[in-house]
């Protein structure tokens, strides 16, 4: 669902091109997110017309009437707040917007609404301005700084490049110029008209400007993009011997806009001290050179931020002005190459943006655990997640746990988790806990009670192997985590009858495990173990069964971490140990095999069965947990657990008979498709995540 609402406030300094830059841009990423609220207050001719604003979009010159309906829809639910883009100052004035909005902000968080700040930055830097601010951020949904200076400074949010970088010429065009096209036969100048804190450029900087221009055949203009710089650029203009493009009074917002690119088309370096000048005629073409002002980092640092450094020249010499130029001319490819990936993180950065806005109403599936190329099938199970795209709803990790041998990290991550917990809006939220056995039970069990208390959807999802001998010997503990449940997941009908135990049956649902399908490739003769090298994974079985073995030609190879060094056999013909593998590796080997064995003897429902299956791997494994229901009726062989003999003689006849392993591998295949695979399972599981939220709203 859209959000019906979408506040921003599009006012800025009338007589700045560059105000209408950032605005235009932000404003066009929100606007397919709903219907489009923008304040411009008392805009002259041509400024609306630059912002982009169309005849869909509701336009307001009463600040008053603005928050009114702003406010009104946040309280009636699923509007969205986007902050001005640009320069703010740390200062009690400067913060106006930012603590004028906390009743908005408010009024959003309650009410399950949403607020972006993107493309911010600050002109100076003041402590106690930025702790008045700690309230505006800490209930905005989304954050990101224009410059790394500010994200750093601010010490929460994340950095994104200033919007400007995504205007102008297209990424064709860009990247195009990397070499200088002989139609780009113009130098701009273009500098603050504040002879009080910006003194005119001196003899010798005028000079190095005008020689630079005469050894490259380039003709001068001085340009006028903020209003107020027009009797500078006509000093300039005289000054160097050029042309001038001012702003007359009766040329409107947008024709100037157009006059400027027009010209910055053709211009082969800009040199200002403006940002924003700078940046247009960059997107333009132009290879951008800062005009050095005493005290300020301003250019410098925003051009930093896409990885381009030493873009601003001192003033000096009129000869040292000119090699500097020279020397930046020259880095016009690695310029250029820059802009093309800050326009991919722009692409991300508005991607996030929409997904936020259009996520006010949107619920999002909050999932406690962790993901990545870390051991261990739960992680996997998110990471499918992650990746999968929901149609009706986002999916977002709360990360819960780390790395168990560091307990000072463990203890952070659990903190903040707990912290994200209680700031989640309450009635687009569901919080999954992901529990095997032992601390997951006190970890994420408490997370899922603080959850259930906030009044938030609450699943548990459960995985663990020997959760029936588990919950038998700590019936409280278990009892203490499940009970503040919507709905438990489990993956075998044994752990559901012991849920049941615990809770109302009804709650209780038996979803399989499910990944992504994948395609067919060569196979070779490879038989493949993937797991822990221990006792409970039946390392043992498979070694001795490994020995009886009568096939020529066929390898085993054992891929995972070693965690029973004592079991393993050195110098079984044909077998080979490879250690712990990241997960891409081990599915390429997948690909690659034709048989697939866990001989394990405890299990709920293991994702490498699936992985295997998926694969077209013919697999053999053990009548545990929730493995005979998936690889029963003849998509697979199952065997007793700790069964060498009946493990041996599975195996041998597979790799023995190659019309009975593919029959297996097809059938195998057939049933991840229909009943296995994500596209299959995860449906289901977006319902009943709906069906817990629903619940909740109900109550």
């Amino acid at each position: 669902m859209r959000p019906r609402k979408v506040f921003a406030i599009g006012r800025g300094q009338f007589e700045n091109i560059g105000d209408v830059i950032l605005r235009r841009q932000l404003l066009d990423w929100v606007r397919e997110t709903g219907e489009l609220h923008v304040y411009v207050g008392s805009s002259p001719a041509g400024y609306d017309e630059g912002l982009g604003l169309g005849p869909d979009d509701r336009v307001y010159r009463s600040l008053r009437a603005w928050y009114r309906v702003a406010l009104t829809s946040a309280l009636r639910g699923g509007a969205a707040y986007v902050f001005k883009p640009g320069e703010i100052q740390l200062t009690l004035a400067g913060l106006k917007e930012h603590l004028s909005a906390l009743p908005l902000l408010l009024a959003l968080r309650l009410r399950g609404g949403a607020a972006v700040r993107a493309g911010v930055g600050t002109r100076n830097f003041a402590p106690v301005p930025r702790a008045l601010m700690r309230p505006s951020i800490a209930l905005s949904d989304l954050t990101l700084w224009r410059d790394d200076a500010t994200g750093a400074y601010m010490g929460t949010g994340e950095v994104m490049p200033d919007l400007a970088f995504g205007e102008g010429a297209d990424d064709d065009a860009v990247a195009s110029f990397s070499v200088r096209s002989p139609e780009r036969d113009v130098l701009v100048v273009s500098m603050r008209g504040d002879e009080a804190s910006r003194p005119h450029p001196s003899d010798a900087w005028l000079a190095g400007v005008r020689a630079y221009a005469a050894q490259n055949a380039l003709t001068i203009w001085a340009v006028t993009q903020v209003r107020t710089d027009d009797a500078r650029t006509v000093r300039l203009a005289a000054d160097l011997g050029g042309r001038a493009l001012t702003w007359p009074e009766s040329t409107p917002h947008d024709e100037q806009e157009r006059r400027l690119r027009e010209l910055y088309s053709r211009t082969a370096v800009v040199i200002s001290d403006r940002l924003h000048v700078l940046i247009a005629a960059f997107t333009e073409g132009a290879v951008p050179v800062g005009a050095s002002v005493e005290g300020s980092d301003k250019v410098d640092r925003h051009f930093a931020t896409i990885g381009l450094h030493g873009v601003s020249i001192p003033a000096g010499s009129g000869e040292e002005l000119t090699g500097r130029l020279k020397d930046l001319a020259d880095r016009r490819a690695e310029m250029f190459g820059r802009l093309l990936e800050a326009r991919t993180r722009l692409r991300v950065s508005r991607d996030r943006i929409r997904d936020v806005v259009r996520g006010a109403d949107r619920p999002t599936v909050h999932h406690l655990g962790r993901v990545g190329d870390i051991p261990g099938g739960m992680t996997q199970v998110l990471n499918g997640y992650v990746a999968w795209d929901f149609p009706r709803v986002d999916v977002a990790i709360i990360t819960s746990r780390g790395n168990p041998h560091d307990l000072r990290a463990a203890a952070l991550k659990a903190t903040g988790a707990l912290v994200r917990v209680l700031r989640l809006p309450r009635r687009r939220s569901v919080v999954v806990a992901h529990l095997s056995e032992r601390g997951s039970f006190v970890r994420e069990g408490f997370l899922l009670r603080v959850a259930h208390r906030r009044g938030i959807a609450t699943v548990a999802h459960l995985h663990g192997s020997s959760f029936a001998t588990f919950a038998a010997r700590h019936p409280r503990l278990t009892g203490w985590a499940l009970l503040h449940a919507d709905r438990v997941i489990t993956l075998s009908a044994e752990t559901s009858e012991v849920s049941a135990r615990f809770v109302p049956a009804d709650r209780v649902v038996l979803i399989p495990n499910a990944i992504p399908s994948s395609s067919p490739t060569e196979k070779d003769p490879l038989v493949v173990f993937g797991g822990v090298v221990s006792h409970r994974k039946g390392i043992d079985v498979l070694q001795e069964a490994w020995s009886r073995i009568d096939a020529p030609g066929w390898e085993l190879v054992v891929a995972g971490p070693v965690r029973e060094a004592h079991l393993v056999r050195e110098g079984i013909p044909g077998m080979r140990l490879v250690g712990s593998l990241a997960h891409e590796e081990l599915m390429a080997l997948l690909d690659r095999s034709q048989v697939a064995v866990l001989p394990s003897r405890d299990e709920a429902m293991p994702m490498f069965i699936l992985e295997a299956m998926a694969r077209s791997n013919c697999v053999i494994s053990t009548d545990v947990g929730g493995i005979a229901a998936v690889l029963g009726e003849g998509r697979g062989i199952v065997v007793p657990p700790a069964d060498v003999d009946a493990f041996h003689t599975a195996l041998q006849s597979v790799l023995s008979d190659g019309d009975r392993r593919a029959q297996l591998a097809a059938a195998g295949k057939a049933a991840f498709e229909e009943r296995f695979s994500a596209a299959a399972v995860f449906p289901r599981l977006e319902q009943l995540w709906l069906d817990a939220l629903a619940d909740r709203r109900a109550s």
